[in-house]
């Protein structure tokens, strides 16, 4: 049976992973979840680090959305985690920057995070339920959507400085109705992973479509 640490993107927490978790522990498998603190990449990218140096085999990595940044600075320069899977997520070459490429593949909506003067990201319910969970249910969104938090910018305009997909094999699951990360965004980024997987869904696959999201996760295996 093989761990599996999971990852979520900004503004959400270790909960947008439980149905994951229940299903992949039903396997047999073990599955953790964690809290990002959502305040500095590096910050975020310690805890994860810490998750990992407290499990004693190798790992599937998997991160959503930013997570997918988490990742691959936390990931690089370790022999413990066997694959790496980026859930629409950020893949980009360790000294780019994503938030200077939001502009040049904009979210296909006219929806958009707002950031205050302190550079908090927050996201109001109408714009959560069209970048996030336009093709979750109506229940799945709402109680989705009463659990979010805040972020801080800098999260994102922050290098990750690692590209351990060129030590690690990875995949890439890519969400055909994304309407945060456009898809075409995602397609240019998983041109590093070394597998590919499309649903045609939104932006949170493991609420959208779980079962598909089950089994891209097992494929890495």
């Amino acid at each position: 049976m093989t761990t599996f640490v999971l990852v979520h993107g900004i503004c959400h927490g270790a909960w947008c992973w439980q149905r994951t978790v229940d299903d992949l522990t039903e396997l047999g498998h073990t599955a953790i979840a964690v809290d990002l603190a959502l305040t500095s990449l590096d910050a975020d990218a310690e805890i994860v680090e810490n998750t990992l140096d407290a499990i004693d085999e190798p790992v599937v990595l998997v991160g959503h959305s930013y997570g997918g940044a988490v990742i691959s600075k936390a990931a690089s320069g370790r022999a413990d985690v066997a694959h790496l899977v980026y859930v629409a997520a950020i893949m980009l070459d360790g000294n780019v920057v994503f938030s200077d490429l939001i502009g040049t593949f904009a979210p296909p909506t006219d929806a958009s995070i707002s950031i205050d003067g302190d550079g908090i990201i927050t996201v109001s319910p109408e714009a959560a339920r069209k970048l996030f969970y336009n093709s979750c249910s109506q229940h799945d969104a709402d109680a989705a959507i009463a659990q979010l938090r805040p972020t801080a910018f800098s999260v994102l305009a922050t290098a990750t400085g690692g590209e351990p997909w060129n030590e690690i094999p990875s995949t890439y699951i890519l969400c055909e109705q994304d309407h945060a990360i456009h898809p075409d965004f995602q397609r240019t980024m998983s041109a590093h992973a070394k597998n590919v997987v499309v649903i045609d869904t939104d932006h949170s696959p493991f609420l959208s479509t779980p079962e598909a999201t089950l089994k891209a996760l097992l494929s890495t295996l």
